[in-house]
């Protein structure tokens, strides 16, 4: 939600709907049929579990994928549908995961850059040297178990019905800039 795409094929994603395991997998490929552009996985915790894997398959072939992932020690996503929608009786969501030393698996893997981030003083310094390194890098950012995750699509709706949360403007009340051109995203 805070980055801006103009040009087609820029964003991919599989639009909140809840496929956990796709954001490395995805990554590989577009990096393969674009070896010239810059590749970011922006994944969570509990997708990477899924394909934790795929982290050997970007060193293997070294792929310049930069992964960072957002650690909440348990599937946001999902406890927040579970609260959202089925009366907030949490099931298999609440995990509390914390033995995963997501950097040493990243290292294990023969990622030459990776780092955890923890500090919200550190974000421009580490997001700098996490996007500057040359070659495959892993960045896991700890973040509030409680975040919200949005923007997300509730259970049998569509996009049209997208859930934006209280910090991001719904698609019917969101104002049209003065320039359309010019980005107020950052």
């Amino acid at each position: 939600q805070y980055c801006d795409f103009r040009d087609p094929r820029l964003w991919l994603t599989s639009g909140s709907m809840g496929t956990m395991g796709f954001g490395l997998p995805a990554a590989i490929g577009a990096q393969f049929a674009c070896p010239d552009k810059l590749v970011i996985d922006i994944d969570g915790d509990g997708s990477m579990r899924m394909n934790l894997g795929e982290l050997e398959t970007v060193t293997t072939y070294d792929l310049p994928i930069k992964v960072m992932v957002l650690n909440n020690y348990g599937d946001g996503m999902v406890m927040q549908w579970q609260r959202l929608f089925f009366k907030g009786r949490l099931a298999g969501s609440d995990k509390s995961l914390r033995k995963k030393d997501f950097v040493k698996a990243a290292e294990a893997d023969g990622f030459p850059y990776a780092e955890r981030l923890d500090r919200k003083e550190d974000v421009p310094r580490v997001l700098e040297e996490f996007l500057g390194f040359d070659g495959p890098a892993f960045l896991e950012v700890i973040i509030d178990p409680e975040a919200g995750v949005y923007p997300m699509v509730g259970p049998g709706l569509s996009y049209q019905d997208m859930i934006t949360g209280d910090f991001i403007p719904n698609r019917y009340d969101a104002k049209e800039p003065e320039d359309p051109d010019a980005s107020e995203m950052f």
